[in-house]
């Protein structure tokens, strides 16, 4: 004789930003060897063989100076930063959605066998995966308790990466959000330390004693950029924008709901 079970289907927080966090690590770690390379490389080869017995000398299509080419590398390295960026979290997106579907089938057949579940939750599913980034935050937000805190300064990260990707980082009138350019937005935490009355900034190889008071102060932080001007970052301004992207993803696991 068969008997009816109850299932409910719950969130392992952790899980759902393992993606997130790995992808911003790998990301961050990348954008800064390649900032590292560029401060400490003198010189380039003529060229490189990819084989020891290769009768193919590799050079590449057009030979630039040194100076021009850590500009170019450097310029190549703020792009991919930025895409991954996004894809981070684009990733994040797609798998919150891929749990919205699933609860949605399994709303719509409330008499389930287990086996039945267990082909749910395995089935492939990439339409999710066909979304672009707009699309899937807003799929997002019909599934959260609150809206979300950050969506206008993560929407401005994308707008940033279209421009990089599209017009090799010159702003043009298209990408603007603002009257007079494109305007990047993020929010960084900074730690404050109290000694003896006096307040400061927590930096490097500071002393922190059993007297000192530590308070966080949540800064909101932009750039502006102009028509035609080219967007420029440096490494300790991306570190505080993967930062931010992790943030998002914290606060939207937060507002997410399953009921």
């Amino acid at each position: 004789m068969s008997k009816n079970l109850t299932a409910t289907l719950k969130l392992n927080p952790s899980d759902l930003l393992i993606t997130l966090n790995s992808k911003l690590s790998e990301c961050t770690n990348s954008v800064f060897f390649g900032m590292n390379a560029l401060e400490t490389t003198t010189e380039l080869p003529d060229s490189l063989s990819l084989e020891d017995d290769s009768i193919f000398m590799q050079t590449p299509i057009g030979k630039l100076t040194l100076d021009q080419s850590k500009q170019n590398f450097k310029h190549w390295i703020l792009k991919k930063g930025f895409e991954d960026l996004i894809s981070a979290l684009t990733e994040l997106l797609i798998s919150f959605s891929h749990i919205i579907d699933l609860k949605e089938k399994i709303q719509k057949n409330n008499k389930l066998t287990l086996e039945k579940i267990k082909e749910l939750i395995f089935e492939t599913n990439d339409s999710n995966s066909t979304k672009n980034f707009p699309s899937l935050i807003k799929k997002v937000e019909g599934s959260l308790k609150q809206p979300l805190t950050y969506k206008s300064e993560v929407e401005t990260i994308n707008r940033v990466r279209r421009c990089l990707v599209h017009r090799n980082g010159i702003v043009r009138p298209t990408d603007f959000n603002v009257q007079n350019g494109l305007e990047l937005k993020w929010w960084f935490l900074k730690f404050k330390l109290t000694n003896n009355g006096q307040t400061k900034n927590l930096e490097r190889f500071d002393i922190i004693t059993s007297e000192t008071k530590m308070e966080m102060d949540d800064t909101p932080k932009s750039k502006l950029f102009t028509e035609n001007q080219r967007v420029e970052f440096n490494y300790q301004e991306f570190n505080e924008l993967a930062l931010f992207c992790q943030r998002f993803g914290i606060d939207t696991l937060d507002k997410f709901k399953l009921s």
